[in-house]
């Protein structure tokens, strides 16, 4: 019954995401705006820090990017030092305490900037963001069936043990080699960029979960919300993403795909 309601709750997920990307841009925003406000008010709940500034950074930062044209450059380069931030975070022993300035620098950084970005890409081709979320569900799910198969040795057992090094590997292999033919049939991009996108989306993908996983054993929960029957919060079906958006774009416009 588990594994039905997660893939029932899967499929409205992934409808209201992808439905909502082809239908138009303002509806799309729209979508990303409550999911971003449920994902933010979960942080909060999960930390016990109220911070209320958090919920203006999303709309403030997309109006922006439609007001000044330089404010995108801006955003990137924003989302790339949230990355950078997400990863000393993961990465360091040393212990960060969960305050009212990690979750607003979270709720900036982590949240709000990656999911403009977001909007702003599909603004200029859908396609791009579909791309981008068959990666990250790709490879949760090939990391799932093959770490639960022949997954034996933990990836970080201290953060989340469940989570293996085979899986980690079978999950990114799967992926590329699916959206290297899905890339080709589409023709989106070249090889090159197809390949790198998904490597690199993929790994963040696996990291960006893990930022999570450790927010959430600091704070001794096991889901970020319970909204999303079978999977927990919001927050825990967009963490594999947040991570990996700022990144993702980046290598598009490095190739000249995006401006």
């Amino acid at each position: 019954m588990t594994l039905f309601v997660r893939f029932i709750t899967s499929l409205f997920y992934a409808g209201l995401l992808l439905g909502s990307l082809y239908i138009n841009t303002p509806f799309f925003s729209l979508v990303i705006l409550v999911m971003t406000f449920i994902s933010l008010f979960e942080i909060q709940r999960i930390t016990a820090k109220k911070v209320a500034v958090v919920y203006v950074f999303f709309p403030v930062a997309l109006l922006l990017s439609f007001v000044f044209e330089q404010a995108n450059l801006g955003l990137l380069i924003a989302g790339i030092i949230g990355v950078l931030l997400m990863m000393i975070f993961l990465f360091t022993k040393k212990n960060i305490d969960l305050s009212k300035t990690f979750v607003t620098v979270l709720g900036l950084f982590g949240v709000s900037i990656p999911l403009v970005l977001l909007v702003l890409l599909s603004n200029q081709n859908p396609a791009f963001v579909a791309f981008l979320f068959g990666i990250i569900w790709l490879n949760d799910s090939g990391a799932y069936l093959v770490g639960t198969s022949v997954g034996k040795h933990s990836l970080v057992p201290s953060i989340s043990p469940n989570k293996t090094i085979e899986g980690n590997i079978g999950g990114i292999a799967i992926t590329t080699i699916i959206m290297f033919f899905v890339g080709s049939y589409f023709e989106l991009f070249d090889v090159k960029t197809t390949i790198t996108l998904t490597v690199i989306t993929a790994v963040c993908g696996g990291l960006g979960d893990l930022v999570q996983s450790k927010i959430k054993r600091k704070c001794g929960v096991k889901d970020s919300g319970k909204i999303l029957p079978g999977h927990g919060g919001m927050y825990d079906r967009l963490d594999s993403s947040l991570l990996a958006i700022p990144l993702y774009i980046f290598i598009l416009v490095l190739f000249g795909y995006v401006s």
